[in-house]
């Protein structure tokens, strides 16, 4: 059965972070493809049950309006935690469940030269950067109690 209207995600986000040139605009304007790219994850059989469920709430949190800095407030820029959240979520797939880059990389696609970086030098200049809302944001999602520093 068919819903009388679907709303696609990714061109919510391709269509509100598409021209932003403000800070972090580099990593606020791949949120489209990071989203498809953990959607491809959560598609795959061999995800280990325990990431399912980190993956379901980075996607929860992504469509709910309200989240602790919302893009009604600040814009583009308020998909910064979003985007947090969505590389927390990654790094713990690539890092702490050793399933490693190569796991990772094969549902990346076009982003796959960015995406080592991303996950690495790039998050810890982002966190370190918004140490406030990055504390925040996994205090309200409960990562906190499994969330290492590498």
């Amino acid at each position: 059965m068919k819903l009388n209207q679907e709303f696609d995600f990714h061109t919510y986000l391709l269509n509100n972070t598409k021209g932003y040139t403000g800070k972090y605009a580099e990593y606020i304007t791949l949120l489209p493809d990071l989203y498809d790219l953990i959607c491809k994850m959560l598609d795959s059989e061999d995800l280990p049950i325990k990431l399912r469920a980190d993956i379901y709430l980075c996607i929860g949190y992504l469509y709910h309006p309200q989240d602790i800095f919302s893009e009604k407030e600040h814009g583009a820029l308020g998909f910064l935690d979003d985007l947090m959240l969505i590389l927390t979520v990654l790094r713990k797939c690539a890092i702490q469940d050793n399933l490693g880059m190569n796991y990772i990389k094969k549902f990346a696609e076009d982003m796959s030269p960015l995406l080592e970086k991303l996950l690495t030098t790039d998050f810890k200049t982002i966190t370190n950067e918004n140490k406030v809302l990055f504390d925040k944001l996994l205090s309200v999602t409960g990562m906190q109690f499994y969330y290492k520093s590498y």
